[in-house]
């Protein structure tokens, strides 16, 4: 599944963006775990592998149709960020804009430079993973999504 067709944004407002995200990263993760209800709060930016079970089960079991737009973007917004902090505690790399027009992913935010395993210039978007366990009818777990994602990359 992926997003819905809109005007692409510029390479220097996905920059800014980013910059965004990564400057309150910690504070949007501590968001995201109190509303999931992970004590203590800052478990998901010190242990992103060990809470990824309890985080799944919340995703997985809230009912996100009956949800605001807003609610959702929030949801999205954190969740791929989670996602992106979980991926590179597992696999090393770094959360960067993908900004070759040419290639795959263009605009998006991922995850690069992972580690041997994975393949050099292996990309992984996180905002998708998190925007199909959000708007995937029928849902699909946010841990299958995952472990599909994972095994592409090999």
């Amino acid at each position: 599944m992926t997003e819905p067709a809109q005007p692409l944004p510029s390479l220097a407002a996905r920059r800014a963006w980013l910059d965004t995200l990564k400057a309150r990263q910690r504070d949007m993760l501590d968001e995201l775990a109190q509303v999931a209800g992970i004590v203590p709060h800052s478990a998901l930016s010190d242990d992103p592998q060990g809470q990824f079970a309890r985080l799944a089960a919340f995703v997985d079991r809230t009912d996100l149709q009956a949800a605001t737009d807003d609610a959702r973007t929030w949801l999205l917004n954190r969740l791929g960020l989670y996602l992106a902090h979980y991926v590179m505690a597992r696999h090393g790399g770094q959360l960067t804009v993908q900004d070759n027009p040419q290639q795959r992913f263009y605009l998006a935010f991922v995850v690069t430079g992972m580690d041997a395993p994975v393949p050099a210039g292996a990309r992984l978007d996180p905002f998708a993973l998190a925007y199909d366990a959000i708007h995937a009818l029928p849902r699909i777990p946010l841990g299958t999504l995952l472990a599909t994602a994972e095994h592409e990359l090999a």
